[in-house]
């Protein structure tokens, strides 16, 4: 059986190919990664007056995973929002440091505030509908206080 003599250069022509879809797979993988999400500006309306705080929003289960104290950025503020009310119970397992939880109503009004050392956790015996993670001596919190988006917010996801 004799061989094609088009064969060689066919089979490179393939590797080539290949390769420049490989890299272009590349290029387009690269672009769909998603960068972290910016720093959201979180107003914390208090007695002594307002605080803004360098935060992030927790908008899903993924997310309300990772607490304040399990995370590695610089941040503040961690504001958790639950699509429903819930009186589930809150943990600093695994945190760092101590942490303020505010536990909010839908308006972002603070209903009971709760100060935790790393693995408490402390259940609010009340509904909430969002929990505001402040490190631990940062701001007072109190009852009545109201936390704020100080950017806007995509429609529908406001505190």
């Amino acid at each position: 059986m004799e061989r094609n003599p088009l064969f060689p250069l066919t089979a490179f022509g393939l590797l080539i190919l290949l390769a420049v879809f490989g890299f272009l797979g590349y290029l387009l993988a690269e672009r769909r990664l998603p960068s972290p999400p910016p720093f959201t500006g979180l107003l914390v309306e208090t007695r002594e007056g307002p605080r803004l705080l360098k935060g992030r929003l927790a908008r899903t289960p993924e997310a309300w995973a990772r607490g304040l104290g399990v995370r590695q950025e610089p941040l503040e503020a961690l504001l958790y929002l639950f699509p429903e009310a819930t009186d589930a119970p809150f943990s600093a397992r695994g945190y760092r440091f101590p942490v303020a939880v505010a536990f909010l109503d839908g308006e972002g009004r603070v209903l009971k505030v709760a100060h935790l050392r790393p693995g408490e956790a402390v259940a609010p015996g009340t509904a909430y509908r969002g929990v505001l993670e402040v490190r631990e001596g940062l701001l007072p919190l109190r009852p009545g206080d109201r936390v704020l988006l100080s950017e806007p917010a995509a429609p529908g996801q406001g505190p």
